[in-house]
C-alpha cells in the first residue's frame, strides 16, 4: 500500500488528511518529530505545514508539499492552501505518482462534464505516460481505486490499437518475437517503417457524474470481432491472446467492438 508521511501541526489539518488516505485507501504515516522521519519507497509524498520541517534528514526523492498561506521559496516544492478540499489532495497525489503537473487553482472549478478528443502516436513504449495524460482530468470524478481500473483497460485497448492495429503486428508474430527475445525490434522496425509509421489512433471520451464513455480508433485492418474468446470461460483466462480484452471486460460495464474491429467503445457507469 502506498504511504503518505505527514508532519503537521494543526490537528484539524491533519484529521483531514487521515481522512484522505482512508477514502482513497493510502496508508498514512503520522511523524510527531522531522527526525522521526525514515526513508520507505512506497512513500509517494510528504506533507507538512511547518516551514522548519520542510527537508527531514533521509528524504531522498520523495515528493514534498508544504500546506500554509503562502508558496515555499524552493519552487521544486508542492504547494496546497490551508483550507484545500479532497479534490487538491486527489489532483496532487495523482500528479506525484505519475510525475504530472499540479495546480492548486485548478481545483476550484470543478467540471461539471469534459469530452474531448486525442490524436495518438504509435509511442507503444510509452503507453502508460500516454494514458495518464488522457485521464489526469478523471480525477475530478473517480477515486483512485476506480481510476486505476479504468487506467488498466484503457491502457490495454491501446497497447492492442498500436500494436496489432496501426503496427499490424499479428498475435503469432508477438509470440515468436517474445520467445526469440525479439519483440522490441519487431516493434521498432514496425515503428520507423513508412506504411505503419504514418497511422494514429483518435482516443474520444465523455465523463459526467454519472459515468464515463470512451471510444478508441486504430487506423488498422481490423479483425473478427466474433472470434474473441468467451469471456465466462476459465480457460480464456490462460491464453496470452485476448488477455487485454478479457481484463477490460472485468473493469467496463460495457465493451463493444464495430463490425471493422478497429473501433472499441468503453462505457463506465458510476
Amino acid at each position: 500500500m502506498k504511504k503518505i508521511a505527514c508532519f503537521i501541526n494543526d490537528s484539524n489539518l491533519l484529521e483531514r488528511v487521515k481522512e484522505f488516505c482512508a477514502l482513497e485507501r493510502f496508508q498514512d504515516e503520522i511523524i510527531c518529530d522531522p527526525s522521526q522521519f525514515v526513508y520507505d519507497v512506497a512513500t509517494v509524498l510528504y506533507i507538512t505545514d511547518d516551514s522548519e520541517a520542510l527537508a527531514p534528514d533521509g528524504i531522498k526523492d520523495i515528493k514534498v508539499c508544504y500546506v500554509g498561506e503562502e508558496r515555499p521559496k524552493d519552487a521544486k516544492m508542492f504547494f496546497m492552501p490551508s483550507d484545500f478540499k479532497f479534490i487538491h489532495m486527489r489532483l496532487l497525489v495523482d500528479a506525484v505518482i505519475h510525475n504530472g503537473c499540479f495546480e492548486p487553482s485548478i481545483a476550484s472549478v470543478l467540471p461539471e462534464f469534459l469530452h474531448q478528443s486525442f490524436r495518438i502516436k504509435n509511442d507503444i513504449f510509452n503507453v502508460e505516460r500516454i494514458v495518464y495524460a488522457l485521464t489526469k482530468d478523471f480525477v475530478y470524478f473517480l477515486n483512485f481505486q476506480s481510476l486505476e481500473k479504468v487506467r488498466v483497460g484503457l491502457a490495454e485497448m491501446l497497447t492492442n490499437a498500436i500494436e496489432h492495429g496501426n503496427l499490424g503486428i499479428t498475435g503469432e508474430e508477438k509470440m515468436h518475437a517474445t520467445e526469440n527475445g525479439t519483440y522490441y525490434d519487431l516493434v521498432s522496425t514496425r515503428m520507423n517503417d513508412f506504411y505503419y509509421m504514418s497511422r494514429h489512433a483518435t482516443f474520444t471520451y465523455y465523463v459526467d457524474a454519472l459515468g464515463l464513455k470512451m471510444s478508441l480508433e486504430d487506423e488498422g485492418e481490423g479483425f473478427n470481432v466474433n472470434s474473441l474468446p468467451d469471456p465466462t470461460d476459465p480457460e480464456s483466462l490462460l491464453k496470452l491472446h485476448g488477455r487485454g480484452i478479457l481484463i477490460t471486460r472485468m473493469y467496463f460495464d460495457e465493451v463493444k467492438y464495430n463490425d471493422k474491429g478497429n473501433l472499441v467503445s468503453l462505457s463506465k457507469r458510476f
